[in-house]
């Protein structure tokens, strides 16, 4: 499955923007390694285009559980790896990511 179909297979309407909307949130991704992150699409992430149905060709990742080196150049707080979010990402990228950590566990 790519990342387009998993996001908008995973999400509940749960997330509030600053004006009281509702948007979808995907949840946590977790990879056959035991890696994790948030990797979020909707108009209130920091995607493209930035609407709640894709496709997207950019997502926000957040608060991976170690260093994300393949995508270091997009985080907000460089030194803060695993405590920042990554905004408009390739989703290209960040399904590299997740291969290189073996896959989404689609049970997790």
């Amino acid at each position: 499955m790519d990342l387009n179909a998993y996001l908008m297979s995973v999400r509940d309407h749960g997330g509030r923007g600053h004006d009281g909307s509702h948007y979808p949130i995907a949840k946590r991704i977790t990879c056959k390694d035991g890696f994790s992150l948030s990797a979020q699409a909707n108009y209130g992430a920091y995607c493209s285009p930035r609407e709640n149905m894709g496709p997207w060709y950019e997502v926000e990742v957040g608060f991976p559980s170690a260093e994300p080196e393949l995508i270091m150049s997009y985080a907000e707080e460089p030194d803060k790896p695993t405590d920042t979010v990554y905004g408009y990402v390739p989703i290209e990228l960040v399904e590299q990511l997740i291969e290189l950590h073996g896959g989404i566990v689609t049970d997790a």
